[in-house]
C-alpha cells in the first residue's frame, strides 16, 4: 500500500492507494474421463486465479514430461479446461496404467509459481459385450 500526505489549507490529508495483491493459484484439478479409454478425448479442468492482469504460462506435465504449454496475458479467476488429446495418443506417448498430471502456472516476472496434481488412468477400451 502506498500512502500519500498532502497539506491542503492547513489540513493534512492522507490517502492510501492500494495496489492489487498478487494472487496466483491452481486448484481443483480434474482429469476427464478418468479412467480414459482409447478413442476418448481427455481434458484437464481446474480453477485458475491470476490477479492482477499479467503475463503467465500454463504448463501441463504428464509423468514429468511437458505435454502442453500455453502463454497468456490476462487476469483469470475461474474455471479453465485444457484439451490433452485423444486417450489413444496419450497411451502411445505415456503407456497404459496410472499417470501423474501436473498443472503449473508461472508468472512471467518470476514472482510466483503455483501447481496442482492429480493421478489418472489410461486404459484400452473394454471388449464389446
Amino acid at each position: 500500500m502506498v500512502r500519500a500526505s498532502v497539506w491542503l489549507g492547513g489540513l493534512l490529508l492522507t490517502t492510501a492507494a492500494c495496489e492489487p495483491d498478487l494472487h496466483v493459484s491452481v486448484t481443483r484439478l480434474e482429469v476427464s474421463p478418468n479412467p480414459a479409454h482409447a478413442g476418448e478425448p481427455v481434458s484437464f479442468s481446474f480453477d485458475l486465479t491470476v490477479i492482477p492482469e499479467q503475463g503467465f504460462t500454463l504448463i501441463v506435465r504428464i509423468d514429468g514430461t511437458e505435454h502442453t504449454r500455453i502463454t497468456r496475458f490476462a487476469a483469470e479467476d475461474g474455471p479453465v479446461t485444457i484439451d490433452a488429446g485423444d486417450a489413444a495418443d496419450l497411451i502411445a506417448s505415456y503407456g497404459l496404467g496410472n499417470h501423474d498430471a501436473v498443472i503449473e502456472v508461472r508468472l512471467d516476472d518470476g514472482a510466483s509459481t503455483a501447481t496442482a496434481a492429480r493421478t489418472f488412468t489410461l486404459e484400452e477400451p473394454p471388449p464389446p459385450p
